[in-house]
């Protein structure tokens, strides 16, 4: 016991000695540190034979400059986070190659009554009592009218027992829509003659059920498809000596059933937040708009999506698309919140596996987030660092009471382009910091 507090009491020896040389270690590094520092007015802070006020006086000075210091740096750290890129336009643009935007024609009521009639008639043929009867015609036009406009009335129809199995709902809306053949007429494409149905193909948006000009997401096949018809997705351009840079189309028969126009990116289809560019009424015989391309120079890259506020479309994977665009971040966003609530999507949306189509007992289930899952809905999704915006510049009323097509295309050549670049980098960072550092 007696060595054992011998050796406990020299162990305490030896670690006070060691703090010891250890405090006068530093004590020594930190006075060499204040002699030699090339930061001015270190050096006098700890120099021997100065006057106390006046070490006072230059350590106030040291720690006035760093505090400056530090505030100009988080300054500069603030501007490369909110602010490190410049947009302005493109003065080395030529526009040799423009592509030619997506156009989208969508009913107001794309079902046709006859067609309606027809499958009621055929579906429930044993069926006598006309209050059903009535019944099933409504919910064959809702379902041909299906958008995020119109989602809320299929609420009632997960209660009917009939009803609230059927699945095979583009199926039937197929088979009571007005077809190409029977819709459009006329076409010119450039200035020349154009099979309307070899250019205009159905698709199926959030705003309902639409033939679309010059999309890359339109369906590859439909029931009522001729062998002639070509379904590849070649994406058409203008060109500077085009005849025209327009497409024109007419209707057999308008009646009160108007044309909802959309004009968009051929890379996109009319989402529920975007609001048509003209309701056609035969009215007007000509809509002409110009193009506002953005696109992002490949330094960006080394800023975040945050910073640069857009996302190259290779940055971010979407499971419900090829490569990422606003419209389509926004149509994963709705698919998921869809799915999460109801197990389901509308059928407006392309196949996706792991996203399968409501039934009716689905589509009612949805119906009761319509709100939710409206324009206003809050997804984290940024522009694309390659965006195109289609402006109305020019809608040309009809003067005659001859019916006419209507013409869309743009106003004038050439394009305007903007480049978004960066201003301010992680090389304008630590090369300003570091000025502002050696200033200290």
């Amino acid at each position: 016991m007696r060595r054992r507090l011998l050796d406990d009491g020299g162990g305490g020896k030896v670690g006070r000695k060691t703090f010891g040389l250890l405090k006068t270690s530093w004590l020594y590094q930190t006075k060499q540190f204040f002699d030699n520092s090339s930061l001015h007015g270190v050096r006098y802070i700890a120099e021997e034979g100065r006057p106390t006020i006046e070490k006072l006086m230059w350590f106030v000075f040291v720690l006035s400059g760093a505090i400056v210091t530090l505030i100009i740096i988080a300054s500069l750290w603030e501007k490369f986070q909110t602010n490190p890129t410049i947009t302005g336009l493109d003065t080395d643009f030529h526009s040799w190659d423009v592509p030619f935007p997506g156009v989208s024609i969508c009913p107001t009521s794309p079902a046709n009554s006859t067609l309606i009639e027809e499958y009621v008639a055929k579906k429930w043929d044993k069926v006598t009592d006309q209050t059903k009867l009535e019944l099933y015609t409504k919910f064959v036009n809702d379902v041909a009218n299906l958008s995020y406009a119109t989602l809320a009335n299929m609420a009632e129809y997960g209660k009917v027992p009939e009803l609230r199995k059927m699945s095979q709902l583009r199926e039937l809306l197929y088979s009571v829509v007005e077809k190409c053949e029977d819709l459009l007429k006329d076409c010119n494409w450039k200035g020349e003659a154009y099979s309307c149905c070899q250019g205009f193909k159905p698709t199926f948006t959030e705003n309902g059920f639409c033939y679309t000009f010059n999309s890359i997401h339109v369906e590859k096949t439909w029931p009522w498809k001729s062998a002639q018809t070509v379904t590849d997705t070649q994406v058409n351009y203008i060109y500077e000596t085009d005849s025209k840079w327009a497409v024109s189309f007419d209707v057999f028969e308008l009646k009160n059933n108007t044309l909802k126009i959309f004009i968009h990116s051929y890379d996109e289809l009319p989402g529920v937040d975007m609001a048509p560019q003209h309701i056609w009424n035969r009215k007007v015989n000509s809509i002409y708009f110009a193009s506002r391309t953005t696109y992002t120079t490949n330094d960006a890259r080394q800023l975040s999506p945050k910073q640069r506020k857009c996302v190259f479309e290779d940055e971010i994977k979407l499971p419900t698309h090829d490569k990422y665009s606003y419209w389509g971040c926004m149509t994963h966003c709705r698919m998921a919140y869809a799915r999460s609530k109801c197990s389901c999507v509308p059928f407006f949306y392309h196949k996706v596996d792991g996203f399968p189509y409501c039934d009716v007992e689905g589509l009612s289930c949805l119906a009761e987030y319509t709100e939710d899952m409206g324009a206003s809905m809050n997804c984290p999704c940024m522009l694309g660092c390659m965006n195109v915006v289609y402006e109305v510049e020019k809608v040309t009323d009809v003067t005659s009471e001859r019916l006419e097509p209507l013409e869309v295309g743009f106003v004038s050549w050439p394009m305007i382009q903007y480049k978004r670049e960066v201003l301010f980098g992680w090389v304008d960072l630590l090369g300003e910091s570091n000025i502002f550092f050696s200033l200290i």
